[in-house]
């Protein structure tokens, strides 16, 4: 408490002094200010009888003043805070160890080229692609069949040869067959007609053929005229997972 009496006492004197009382030196009207703002400050701080009082009492019995705001009255802390990192997040995209890795599709496998011969596997024939034609009417010139694309198409005839190399006659039934025959014409899948052949054509064909002949036989196609001359048509054949492809 001498302590603040001591201070009670320094403000009284800066108020005469400020009041007129004594010699000063000079002092400019800010200063004077400052003074009397500061010496205001020590009266009230100290007053116990001032209820509005910044401080109730920051000096204990011991004459020890306590480190408080003067402004909330509460202890000023002088301690740095010791600033905390926060724990980096898990990354999201990692995968834990246990987990199940998905098993990868399987690729779509090719079903495997094979030649005519061992696609259709009769034993004494040989089969071979001939040609391919764009026509109006197959055959051309028979007076028993007459076979005609419907309005606004054209037919694509694609002709095989069929012989026997053996020395005894072979009869051949592909109806018991399971073949599949599917025409590409710029990316457009095309199934053959029925054919009203005599040997019932490649797709239905049901025939004899004599030792060291041949015998044609064709699949006909139903195409729109618009792809009259396409170039670079396939013709795929297949039976199981067997499959031979003809480029025409």
């Amino acid at each position: 408490m001498k302590r603040g009496r001591m201070r009670i006492g320094i403000a009284v004197i800066i108020v005469v002094m400020l009041t007129g009382c004594g010699d000063l030196p000079n002092i400019t009207e800010q200063q004077s200010d400052m003074i009397a703002e500061y010496a205001g400050g020590v009266l009230l701080r100290y007053s116990h009888r001032y209820d509005l009082r910044l401080v109730a009492n920051d000096v204990d019995e011991d004459g020890i003043e306590d480190a408080k705001s003067a402004v909330s009255g509460e202890a000023v802390s002088t301690e740095t805070p010791i600033e905390t990192q926060e724990p980096e997040p898990e990354n999201p995209t990692a995968k834990p160890e246990d987990a199940d890795e998905p098993e990868p599709e399987p690729e779509p496998t090719e079903e495997p080229k094979v030649s005519l011969d061992d696609l259709y596997g009769i034993k004494g024939l040989t089969f071979s692609y001939n040609t391919a034609e764009y026509t109006n009417q197959y055959p051309k010139n028979s007076d028993t069949v007459e076979i005609t694309p419907d309005e606004g198409q054209i037919l694509y005839v694609v002709s095989f040869y069929i012989k026997n190399t053996s020395n005894k006659a072979i009869k051949v039934d592909l109806t018991t067959r399971a073949f599949h025959y599917e025409l590409d014409v710029d990316g457009e899948k095309v199934l053959p007609a029925i054919s009203l052949l005599p040997n019932g054509g490649l797709n239905y064909l049901m025939t004899t053929i004599q030792p060291g002949k041949t015998e044609e036989a064709v699949l006909i196609f139903n195409l729109d005229k618009s792809r009259n001359g396409a170039k670079g048509n396939t013709l795929t054949i297949t039976e199981g997972d067997q499959t031979a492809e003809i480029k025409l």
